[in-house]
């Protein structure tokens, strides 16, 4: 989008739990609305922490008639839930945006240019007031600013569970609250892992704990497309001489032999075999589809070998970066238990899918609609998670359903077929449930609520 073309910046809110993760948001508008990707230029949360959704450059998905004009910013929560320091985040976008745009941008809300209760009365009075309060440095590219937790990877709920997986001591409480402990953490882990310890958990810390954790805390090969053995394998396919050990290790012999048929196959001979090394070999032999096993687009076997063992796996794995029989068949058991398809092969949607639980609640899918899951829905939904499934939670689910489903159903907590519906058509939207929308609340339906809290699609 041409900044020529910007004449106004946009404060909505989300309408629902201030603890709602931008995730959440995002798979609402792809998989609900059936969006390219989340709506809004920029989101806010209530500690005033900023997330980039479309950024500054492209079109957003916020008003219709205005997403060409106006940069659009939500604020993550209902009204009267905008802090001081998320107001001060949000005008800090809007004076970003008339630096980067290079006027006086119109300074406007939701329901100013269209028939909606959004942004809510006080941010609605906030915005027409003048938006007052502090103006703060908004970086460009930069992934975040020191002390804000802001990340363009993983949450916060997540990078305290990564710190604490490495061993820091003692353990953060894992709150999703970015405060002086986590950025601590955050600094601790990036010193191991071999990353600058600014506290922000960007790309290429994200990339270093990865190696880390799949290299078992040294060496190398990260497969990027295949797995070692395959990489062995293929080198010795090309006459490497001697051949090397087809055992799954990478070591310093593959590291060469991987370079050796790199530099034959005209790539840049790094040692890593990413998509370059792989679109070159294929090219090469004239064999471009690979179907050697182990196939990983995101982490190495050692990686997906931890991973397997943190979700619970029994025996567990032998984290060894050799993919056999054992693995794959552990690697099939975490893709049903985060909702991938279990066909053994570690690749974008089965990252995306371990992200999210590992994000998520975390729940047991056995269709028991008890405490725990209780309070995961009451978390969902912005009520005290007390567990207990009283009146005000049953509302909450109604208003819930009324904003994200747009079911238009009576908030009187009554839980009868008519919201049960509502429920089912909203779960089969958003995680292909495939229910039978028939209004009765049975097993199956819980078990498709916990895979979509897990998932963060609720």
């Amino acid at each position: 989008m041409a900044y020529g073309q910007r004449i106004g910046f946009a404060v909505h809110y989300s309408a629902a739990n201030k603890y709602q993760t931008v995730r959440a948001i995002q798979n609402y508008h792809m998989d609900s609305n059936g969006w390219d990707d989340i709506g809004y230029n920029f989101l806010v949360d209530w500690q005033g922490r900023i997330y980039e959704g479309r950024g500054w450059d492209n079109l957003g998905a916020h008003i219709t008639g205005y997403n060409t004009t106006h940069f659009g910013v939500c604020f993550i929560g209902v009204d009267g839930d905008a802090t001081a320091a998320a107001r001060n985040a949000i005008r800090s976008l809007y004076h970003a945006a008339n630096e980067r745009t290079g006027k006086v941008l119109d300074a406007t809300h939701h329901g100013a240019l269209a028939a909606t209760q959004c942004p809510g009365t006080a941010l609605r009075l906030w915005v027409t007031g003048g938006m007052s309060g502090s103006t703060l440095p908004i970086g460009g590219s930069d992934p975040g600013t020191p002390g804000t937790g802001l990340v363009s990877v993983r949450s916060v709920s997540a990078q305290q569970r990564a710190v604490n997986s490495l061993g820091h001591a003692p353990p953060l409480a894992v709150d999703g609250s970015f405060g002086p402990l986590t950025e601590a953490g955050v600094k601790w882990l990036q010193t191991k892992v071999g990353a600058d310890p600014d506290g922000l958990w960007g790309p290429l810390t994200e990339a270093a704990y990865v190696a880390y954790i799949g290299r078992g805390g040294g060496g190398g090969g990260y497969a990027a497309i295949r797995s070692v053995a395959a990489q062995q394998s293929a080198v010795n396919g090309l006459g490497h001489a001697p051949p090397l050990v087809v055992d799954g290790s990478f070591g310093p012999l593959t590291e060469e032999g991987v370079k050796w048929l790199q530099t034959k196959v005209g790539t840049a001979p790094d040692g890593m075999w990413g998509p370059d090394t792989e679109q070159a070999y294929a090219t090469y032999t004239g064999s471009p589809d690979f179907s050697g096993g182990g196939v990983t687009t995101i982490r190495p076997v050692r990686s997906q070998q931890s991973a397997v063992n943190g979700l619970g796996h029994t025996p567990a794995l032998v984290v060894d970066g050799v993919f056999g029989p054992l693995t794959e068949e552990g690697v099939k058991w975490l893709q049903t238990k985060v909702g991938a398809a279990a066909d053994g092969m570690w690749g974008p949607a089965t990252e995306a899918a371990y992200t999210a639980y590992t994000d998520g609640e975390r729940l047991t899918v056995d269709g028991e609609f008890g405490p725990t899951t209780i309070a995961a829905v009451q978390r969902a939904i912005g009520v005290t998670a007390d567990g207990e499934w009283g009146p005000a939670s049953r509302r909450a689910l109604q208003q819930h359903l009324n904003t994200w489903a747009g079911a238009e159903l009576v908030v009187d907590g009554d839980i009868g077929q008519t919201t049960v519906k509502a429920m089912q058509q909203h779960l089969n939207k958003m995680t292909g449930a495939g229910l039978l929308v028939d209004g009765d609340w049975g097993a199956g339906t819980t078990r498709a609520l916990q895979a979509a809290l897990n998932q963060g699609r609720f």
